[in-house]
This record gives structure tokens, sequence and C-alpha cells, in this order.
């Protein structure tokens, strides 16, 4: 059975990560949550999409304190894992090669919510990106954690900048070849044959964002994991 993930908790039907996002996930008896990953001046994964509070201030240029006091709904990593530890938990890091400045580097991002994964008691957890710069740290500081290639149109377009050099052919070859566990990638443009081809390759395949009954449908016996922003009406 194919499992559902709730998209930044369930950005659908909640505020996007956030403890009421992931408690509501827990509550529908979903199999896990995706969210995303900003890292704090001090070093402390938050959750949170963009990389910045609003324009051009920063994360990475607040203290987790600072943050609190203006966005007191931002949860860091380590309360939402609490929240919810029996969970699967997909958690994207966030980082842009083409902007540096916006966060810290990818190996400082990846061992810190390394760090904060060590102290908790989940079930499991599979680390993703789209800069794959950050899934070859995890590999490196972690090689037992599972590692998932995140891909949309944009970032295939550019894949030299976001996957690396050589990332030559089609996708799932290149997400097999940094040895990633598993393919998230953007549900509108991915095909039978990729999907068979990730198969052929043994990895597991995660769509985002599946929002409709009908794309659900098409993708569901295929894949492994569909993430929506609407899991109480996606596959139930």
């Amino acid at each position: 059975m194919t499992e559902i993930y709730g998209h930044r908790g369930a950005r659908g039907e909640r505020p996007e990560n956030t403890i009421e996002a992931v408690l509501y996930a827990k509550a529908l008896g979903l199999a896990g949550i995706e969210c995303d990953v900003a890292l704090t001046r001090d070093l402390v994964p938050v959750l949170h999409h963009d990389p910045d509070l609003f324009a051009d201030n920063f994360i990475r240029d607040m203290d987790f304190e600072q943050l609190h006091r203006q966005a007191p709904h931002i949860p860091t990593l380590a309360r939402a894992l609490q929240a919810a530890p029996r969970m699967q938990w997909l958690i994207e890091i966030k980082t842009f090669p083409g902007a540096p400045e916006k966060t810290w580097p990818p190996a400082v991002m990846a061992e810190s919510v390394i760090a904060v994964l060590g102290n908790q008691e989940i079930s499991q957890a599979c680390i993703l990106a789209f800069d794959w710069r950050v899934l070859s740290a995890v590999a490196v500081a972690a090689p037992e954690l599972r590692r998932i290639c995140l891909t949309a149109p944009e970032t295939e377009q550019a894949r030299f900048t976001w996957w690396g050099k050589d990332m030559i052919g089609a996708v799932p070859d290149a997400v097999a070849r940094v040895k990633a566990y598993g393919w998230a990638p953007f549900h509108a443009s991915l095909t039978a044959s990729e999907i068979e081809r990730a198969r052929d390759l043994g990895l597991r395949i995660f769509p985002w964002t599946v929002n409709e009954p009908a794309e659900f449908a098409r993708l569901a016996p295929m894949v492994d994991g569909i993430i929506t922003d609407f899991p109480s009406r996606i596959g139930r």
C-alpha cells in the first residue's frame, strides 16, 4: 500500500511546518511527515520553508531566541520530532547553490540535523535535498542515514549546479549514481518509463506534491509514497 506523507505537516489543512500540523498528521494516522529545515546563527535546526523570515532577514543571521521572539510558531526540529517520534520523517535540508549567503554551507546544515537526530528516538528518518551537496555531506557524516534526491524541472535544467558535475543522462540514473535510497520528483513531470527505470535501479519513489485524487490514482499503484498538502482527501 502506498504510504501518505503530509507535506510540511499538512500545509493545505493546517499551518505549515508547525507543531499543530505535526499533531494533525499524527492524528490522521499518516505514515509520515515531510518538513523543511533552516538553521539559525547558533546552529539550531528549525522548521521553516524559506531561508528568510521576511525579505532578506535570513534565519542563518538570527539566534534561535531572536527568531522565537519574532516567530514563536516556528518550532525546533527537536521539538517537532518529539511530537511524533513513531512517524516516518522526510526532512528536507534547504540550501541554495546559486545563493550561498542565504544559508549555512551544506555540510554545516547536514551535521546540525544529524546531531539532533542522534539525540532523538524516532522510528525512521530520511534526509531530502534539491542541492545534492547536502546528501554528499550526509553520506560522509552518517552513511547509515537514508538519503532521497529531490528533483524539479528547474533543477534538472540546471543539474550541474544542483546535482554536481558529470550528472548526465536520465534522472533516475543520476539519483542512483549518488547511491541514494530514493527519489522525490515533481509529480506532474514523472512518467511511467521513469518509474520503471527507477525501479530497475532499486530506488524508492516519493513524488511531491500530489493534491488531486486523479493524480493520486495515476501514481499510487507505481510509487512507494505520496507527499501531499491535503492528506485528509488523498488516498482515503
